[in-house]
């Protein structure tokens, strides 16, 4: 396939992923919300212990659940602001699992995290390779918003800047049941 028609494909995907998307913005921080809730496939992960893990073990929450690789250098960069706002909002109503696709490499992943001074106890890797192509996910980091009954309520393709004032604010509303954004 030449290079046309993979960013051709590459943009159908997406347009399919994100069709019935409305896109909340507030300052440098933009998040797509879907019109309606969408199931999330199965996906199983490991802790940093080797614990088997999924999705349904976070039910009741809302989990920001954000897809990367030691390899990618936006994912890299955004991972200190997803620890800072695991910090400010995580508890009883909000998660963040940065899931790491490092097929067979928990050992580069506790690297970085050392590396970056991050928690080892936040380390969730997904060593088979498949939450991507479960997910429909095509660019690394690539986020999504799961609501407490486990339904995918928005996903934001690309990196951020996690805990920004705005993108506080933004989950804050998401938690608090007010629209964010008309539908």
């Amino acid at each position: 396939m030449n290079g046309w028609m993979r960013r051709y494909t590459l943009f159908a995907a997406l347009f399919v992923l994100l069709t019935g998307t409305a896109f909340a913005q507030g300052g440098k921080f933009l998040f797509g919300i879907h019109s309606t809730a969408k199931p999330v496939p199965a996906i199983a992960f490991n802790d940093a212990s080797g614990n088997p893990l999924t999705l349904d073990d976070f039910k009741g929450k809302y989990v920001l659940l954000n897809v990367w690789a030691t390899w990618c250098p936006p994912c890299r960069k955004e991972l200190p602001d997803l620890q800072g706002l695991q910090q400010e909002l995580g508890g009883d109503q909000f998660l963040v699992v940065a899931l790491s696709t490092d097929a067979g490499r928990l050992a580069n992943v506790r690297g970085l995290y050392q590396e970056l001074g991050l928690d080892e106890t936040q380390i969730f890797i997904d060593e088979t390779g498949s939450a991507m192509r479960k997910l429909g996910i095509f660019a690394m980091p690539t986020t999504l918003l799961i609501d407490p009954q486990g339904q995918e309520i928005g996903r934001k393709p690309g990196p951020a800047d996690w805990d920004s004032a705005e993108a506080l604010a933004f989950f804050e509303t998401q938690m608090g049941g007010k629209k964010y954004i008309d539908d």
